[in-house]
């Protein structure tokens, strides 16, 4: 897991970042976060999310919903239970 990225998305701050920085993260480009791998890509895209408030707003709610399906406290939890076949509360 990404730290800087997942500590973003957790507060709901939209994401612009490349391949690398979300990779395994179960990202989607233009839901979750933005991605660009090249410094023009990357600007371009910045620029794009800063001036769409829509795009912004869809990227903090999927950011946040994101990191709740995956990386919460609830989604360990379920995991660990899957693991030890023990039911979750």
């Amino acid at each position: 897991v990404k730290g800087k990225v997942n500590m973003s998305m957790s507060y709901g701050q939209p994401v612009v970042g490349t391949t690398v920085a979300v990779e395994g993260m179960f990202t989607r480009h233009g839901e979750d976060v933005l991605m660009a791998d090249d410094a023009e890509e990357f600007a371009r895209e910045v620029i794009r999310l800063y001036q769409d408030e829509e795009l912004w707003n869809r990227l903090s709610k999927g950011g946040l919903d994101n990191v709740r399906h995956y990386f919460s406290f609830e989604a360990a939890k379920n995991v660990l239970a899957g693991l030890l076949q023990v039911p979750a509360e």
